[in-house]
């Protein structure tokens, strides 16, 4: 959006009539080579031109490849008559590291930079009595290029002027908009986790080295800032060394290390290479400024670039081939960007003063695409946090019960034994004296007998949770002991106008004991009875298999429960009926625990329960009672 709307600002500068109309191409100059061996440049050189070395140029015959003695190059352009209102001279695109224009011996620009940037453009009022006069435009050659066409267009000053002002700034924007937003970036490293910190920090590299090097190709930069440019293409091949290994580093973090580890291994070796080529460019600019350390600096580079883009291309096209969606917007935004750049670079070979254009849109694609990867991992981290955190939870939760489980289990061994007896004893003594009571006495020591029962029943839940082992294994048939346990549970069901469904696959074999089986079903089923307060009540029992497991599933349209005592189910102690001991599902989920299985329940308020007993499942070919089992 900062780059849009920066752009839409930039072009209201221009008038609502279209200025082409208010232009004219230079199409046809004359020039010559000149000759000036370490010598420093100068303006005077335009009076030193031989009138004898003139050569013609124009659109049927374009200027001649640069000389081998060439040092630098002598323009002399004849104005037409110029009609317009505030006359001027635009050299849109002109090449030399120093530019001078004078017009009949008037010196009207000079420039010269002392860094190898050879991009320049002006733009130059002229007066109208300059009509047939001769515009001398000198340029101090730079070593590489060897293509020189220039761009030059006469036109009305103030209608020029708006695109003088555009020319260059959307890569200006572009590349000081990706380095912002790569500062910004690497603010948030204090507040990442440390396995997030690299893959962060490699992509905050590559948007800000991309940002420089789109920066750096701005003429824009140049012209407006000229006196810093050496520190802007100094940090342009900075960008250049440092790219690739953040390249591979992004990579490695959200591909892997790749097939056969070719990724990471690359990146174990890149590092190294980088750090000699960046100690081989500081010191060819330091310590050694005569030495020329290019060829040792641009060889490895190539070089790797190109095994980078073979290997990063390869193992894109592989993952999203796999259906990785990361490599799926890593090879687009990678393969639109590498398209383009080629495209470009093809028709630049063609012609050495093409300007090259859409690269940067297809470099902001790949950004984007990076971006979205990030995100996504990101996303896929903070969705896992979630998940350990629920795991770790249950998984303490599970620690605390077991903890509390033991603890009530040694209680309860230790204290049944001990006073079970002296209750029988006490029950038969009370039985005889009650025998003989008559009128409130007897239905007092009756009371006392049901008490003691009920003081009987609580200690043998203790014994049974205390001593969950099953000493009698044998193969289950779950659905018919299901169906023992209707029978059984029916005549409840109907004294309290609830419906028992069960509903069951044949052929469900589990290993336990069927007497402990059956007490923790009855417990579950009876307290989902005990929940139900309505007419229509129904309880159902589903039995099923699941790969290599039976699920038991009692479903009942009770009153529910609260979610924040649903977790507690199980726990000692724990009850909702008024005179429960939470002894009955603390038993149900030792019995269940010691056939190997699991319960979980879920509840809604008003509307219901269901528990669910996950118990292994037997093959349905075993039959019998095999003593091995045990």
């Amino acid at each position: 959006m900062l780059i849009i709307c920066s752009v839409y600002q930039i072009r209201q500068v221009s008038p609502d009539k279209n200025p082409q109309e208010f232009t004219s191409v230079i199409e046809n100059w004359d020039y010559q080579w000149l000759s000036k061996p370490g010598k420093p440049f100068h303006p005077s050189w335009i009076a030193e031109a031989d009138p004898g070395k003139w050569q013609h140029a124009d659109r049927n015959q374009p200027m001649s490849k640069r000389a081998a003695t060439a040092d630098a190059l002598l323009l002399r352009i004849t104005l037409p008559s110029l009609e317009w209102n505030t006359p001027s001279i635009w050299l849109k695109r002109v090449y030399g590291t120093a530019v001078s224009v004078s017009l009949e011996d008037k010196l009207l620009y000079n420039m010269a930079r002392s860094y190898p940037y050879d991009v320049n453009y002006a733009l130059l009022p002229l007066p109208q009595s300059a009509s047939g006069s001769h515009l001398m435009v000198l340029l101090y050659l730079s070593e590489e290029r060897q293509s020189l066409e220039p761009e030059i267009i006469l036109g009305d000053y103030n209608q020029l002027q708006p695109q003088y002002e555009r020319y260059g700034l959307i890569e200006l924007i572009m590349g000081g908009s990706f380095m912002l937003i790569a500062l910004i970036m690497m603010t948030c490293l204090l507040l990442l986790q440390r396995e997030q910190i690299m893959m962060w920090l490699s992509l905050c590299l590559i948007i800000l080295c991309l940002g420089e090097i789109i920066l750096a190709y701005s003429p824009a930069l140049y012209h407006h800032f000229y006196a810093y440019g050496k520190p802007f293409l100094d940090l342009f091949d900075l960008a250049l060394f440092l790219i690739t290994p953040a390249l591979a580093v992004f990579f490695e973090r959200t591909l892997g290390a790749g097939f056969y580890g070719i990724i990471r291994k690359f990146r174990i070796v890149l590092l190294p290479v980088t750090v000699i080529v960046i100690v081989l460019w500081a010191l060819g600019k330091t310590v050694f400024p005569s030495i020329n350390l290019s060829l040792l600096q641009v060889v490895p580079l190539t070089v790797i670039a190109a095994v980078q883009f073979l290997i990063l291309t390869a193992h894109a096209i592989g993952y999203a081939w796999k259906g990785n969606r990361d490599a799926i917007l890593i090879s687009v935004g990678y393969s639109i960007f590498v398209s383009v750049f080629i495209c470009e670079i093809i028709i630049y070979f063609k012609d050495e003063t093409y300007h090259l254009i859409y690269w940067k849109w297809g470099m902001l694609v790949f950004i984007v695409a990076l971006i979205a990867v990030m995100g996504r991992q990101l996303s896929h981290n903070h969705e896992q946090l979630i998940k350990y955190s629920r795991e770790l939870e249950v998984f303490n939760r599970e620690i605390q019960r077991s903890e509390k489980m033991e603890l009530i289990s040694h209680l309860a061994a230790s204290i049944a034994h001990e006073v079970r007896n002296p209750l029988q004893v006490t029950r038969g003594f009370i039985q005889l004296v009650g025998e003989k009571a008559e009128g409130k006495e007897r239905q007092f020591l009756q009371m006392a007998v049901q008490e003691l029962d009920r003081a009987s029943s609580i200690i043998t839940e203790f014994l049974t949770f205390a001593k969950p082992e099953l000493d009698d294994l044998k193969t289950l048939n779950i659905s018919e002991e299901l169906y023992q346990i209707q029978d059984i549970i029916s005549p409840l069901a109907a004294m309290q106008s609830t419906k028992l469904v069960v509903i069951t696959e044949p052929e469900l074999y589990v290993l336990g004991s069927a007497e402990k089986l059956k007490q923790a079903i009855i417990n579950m089923i009876k307290n989902s009875l005990e929940a139900i307060n309505n007419a229509h009540g129904t309880v159902s029992i589903h039995a099923n298999r699941d790969q290599n497991a039976i699920i038991i599933r009692i479903i009942d349209n009770g009153e529910g429960i609260e979610p924040e005592k649903l977790d507690k189910l199980g726990e000692p102690y724990f009850t909702n009926k008024s005179k429960g001991t939470g002894l009955g599902l603390m038993v149900t989920f030792r019995i269940i625990e010691a056939m190997e299985g699991t319960i979980r329940f879920s509840s809604t308020k008003d509307v219901g329960t269901e528990a669910v007993v996950r118990l292994p499942a037997l093959p349905k070919e075993q039959p019998g009672n095999p003593d091995t089992d045990k």
